[in-house]
């Protein structure tokens, strides 16, 4: 990533595997601060929500509600599947997961289209004018990317490599 850790976006909507690669690091603390430092506020679509609190959660209160109620992350509402753009992004992001990974598409994660739907509801709805997506599978990054340039947004979102992101936050705060 360049010198600054997050684009100049109006809005940051991030998949699963942002947060669990910090959870894993044990370095979400570090995610904190830096989204605090820069005055940014993660979204999560709620398929995403849904993957990080499963059911059991043997840890205690899941990093992912201790950063809801510390207000750096919020939980978007349901995506509205009715709007032709929001389920047409759906569909083309879990078409191009299918092909690229060579499996059936009823067998890719909700949440993976879930995620370009959010930026799609968010840009069609005039809710944000900027969108920045988050997440390390290469084929739903470019399933959204494609998906959102079909729908004339090619140049109000940026999709953010998330591992970039983990390592640039990393290098930075870890003392």
């Amino acid at each position: 990533m360049s010198g600054s850790l997050f684009p100049d976006v109006e809005t940051h909507v991030v998949d699963t595997n942002l947060f669990v690669t910090f959870e894993r690091h044990d370095t979400v603390d570090l995610l904190e601060r830096a989204v605090r430092q820069h005055d940014v506020v993660l979204l999560l679509p709620s398929r995403v929500y849904e993957e990080l609190t499963p059911d059991g959660y043997s840890g205690g209160i899941p990093p992912i509600d201790a950063a809801i109620d510390a207000g750096w992350v919020e939980v978007l509402g349901e995506v509205a599947y009715t709007n032709p753009v929001v389920s047409g992004t759906m569909d083309t992001v879990r078409r191009y997961i299918a092909t690229a990974q060579d499996r059936p598409e009823d067998r890719i994660e909700q949440a993976d289209g879930e995620v370009g739907g959010a930026a799609a509801m968010l840009l069609d709805s005039g809710r944000a004018d900027s969108v920045a997506v988050y997440t390390h599978d290469l084929a739903a990054f470019r399933g959204i990317e494609q998906a959102l340039a079909e729908f004339g947004y090619r140049d109000r979102v940026k999709l953010v490599r998330a591992f970039d992101v983990v390592e640039a936050i990393e290098n930075r705060y870890q003392l």
